[in-house]
């Protein structure tokens, strides 16, 4: 094995960092999954049209205009991440635990001061928190025999014919200087071949990949809202979002090749992105009758636009003769904006009178509308993310029965997969039930709910090789919602 020699003196030249941003990073940011209060999560948060919760500030502001008292709560949640993989033929399991705070805010209520009979203005409200949007905690390792395609296959297109001094930092130069791949002596343009081709050629791998995410994204809320006659209702939320997003991975290749050179390799990647941004939130409910009642909320799209990446690779190489070689990237930072989609929900609720109430929601979200930007530096992720991404129509469906002091609490919701059809899945289903007990001045809920998606997991993927794993996620939520009422 022979390294393709550089000439004396020539300078060394300076590469451009590679980007990570990509459509993946759009779709990671504009999905959210409100946890919210135990009674909203308690009925899948199909509370459009119910009213008084501290999590429909974030859904339909309209809801704080149904609060006549003041109130203060706090939403204490354990979050139990399991994942589930399949990748030829071989299952594997993992998961993360986390403990981490639903939600908390403070809701004002007062009366116009010299309320004339023919004001109709009967409260109005403004509120102040914070609600947890998503929650990034999970692990998944994946494992199986590939006897197809290796990662290196990959770094072969992507080194084409380029000078090793012109290969990516971050993925094909240091598979130069670990001896994954090489230059074929005397070729002219350059050509490679990987490390399988020094003895023995490529026969099967066992491949492997751990994939640890931690982290969340937040939304500091200020809200105001009216209630008109105690008929219709009126909220306005300006939101205020804020991410954490840590993504460790480590890939692993073991050669099953009898005759070889190449024992194994592993690529080791770290990704911290941390951004903040802007939306606005309207909504109205319309009590029908004093049993049934419809809401309506629009949301902004989210600018966010300060997100910074920042990002580092380690390659390791180890070899039949008890070679070793070790290769770091430079830390790569990039800053960037992303648009979200916006969103539009329409939502009905029926009171039953001292029996409970039925409530249901449907949310229209286009994903395809999301971009990065700035626009000339993301075109091609952009088109990608207007033919890969679609627009989606979610349901959520809740029932809440009282039984005295006493509340049984169910509900389910469906979120279509933002892809476009035959590209992935990802669609979520939501399965939730909870109980609660309320008085004049306190009350205490708790719910738990249960999340179930499957979608494809890449190991890589190019037009020429590509290696996929089915990955199943189930997700437990146990929220606990401790409030207080005041005049």
């Amino acid at each position: 094995m022979k390294r393709f020699i550089l000439i004396a003196g020539i300078l060394y030249i300076i590469l451009s960092m590679s980007q990570a941003q990509n459509e993946e990073d759009v779709l990671r940011y504009s999905t959210t999954n409100l946890t919210g209060t135990a009674r909203y999560m308690g009925l899948a948060g199909a509370y459009g049209a119910v009213g008084a919760d501290f999590s429909t500030l974030s859904s339909n502001p309209a809801g704080i205009g149904f609060y006549k008292k003041s109130e203060f709560s706090i939403s204490p949640s354990i979050y139990f991440g399991s994942t589930e993989s399949a990748y030829n033929g071989r299952l594997l399991d993992d998961g993360k635990n986390n403990f981490a705070l639903g939600n908390v805010g403070i809701v004002i209520a007062g009366k116009p001061i010299d309320r004339l009979d023919r004001n109709p203005l009967e409260n109005y409200q403004f509120g102040f928190g914070i609600n947890r949007l998503k929650d990034f905690n999970n692990r998944i390792i994946i494992e199986g025999e590939n006897n197809q395609s290796s990662l290196l296959d990959t770094y072969l297109e992507y080194a084409g014919d380029k000078n090793p001094l012109s290969l990516n930092q971050f993925d094909t130069r240091p598979a130069f200087d670990t001896f994954l791949i090489d230059t074929i002596p005397g070729s002219s343009p350059f050509e490679y071949i990987n490390a399988y081709d020094y003895l023995g050629g490529f026969s099967s791998a066992v491949q492997q990949k751990s994939i640890e995410t931690s982290g969340s994204m937040n939304e500091v809320v200020l809200s105001g809202g009216l209630n008109i006659g105690d008929k219709i209702y009126f909220g306005l939320t300006f939101g205020f979002p804020y991410f954490t997003y840590k993504q460790q991975s480590t890939y692993k290749e073991f050669n099953q090749t009898e005759n070889r050179d190449l024992d194994e390799f592993s690529v080791y990647e770290s990704l911290e992105t941390k951004g903040s941004g802007f939306n606005l939130k309207v909504g109205t409910i319309l009590k029908l009758t004093p049993s049934f009642r419809i809401g309506a909320a629009f949301h902004s799209p989210t600018w966010y636009n300060n997100l910074t990446d920042k990002w580092n690779t380690t390659t390791r190489a180890y070899y039949v003769n008890g070679d070793y070689f070790e290769a770091k990237s430079p830390y790569g930072e990039y800053k960037y904006n992303i648009v979200t989609p916006w969103r539009a929900s329409g939502s009905a609720a029926l009171i039953l009178g001292g029996l409970g109430l039925l409530s249901a929601e449907y949310e229209y979200v286009d994903y395809s509308s999301a971009r990065l930007r700035p626009s000339v530096d993301f075109s091609n992720e952009n088109d990608v993310i207007k033919n890969k991404f679609s627009e989606t129509h979610n349901f959520r469906f809740g029932a809440e029965f009282f039984l005295g002091i006493m509340q049984v609490r169910g509900g389910y919701a469906y979120k279509m997969s933002p892809f476009v059809d035959g590209v992935n899945d990802a669609s979520v289903q939501m399965v939730s039930g909870g109980i609660g007990y309320r008085n004049a001045e306190f009350f205490v809920d708790a719910a738990l709910s249960y999340y179930l998606s499957d979608m494809k997991y890449y190991l890589y993927n190019t037009a020429n090789y590509s290696a996929n794993a089915d990955i199943s996620f189930n997700n437990y939520n146990f929220i606990l919602t401790l409030g207080y009422r005041f005049e």
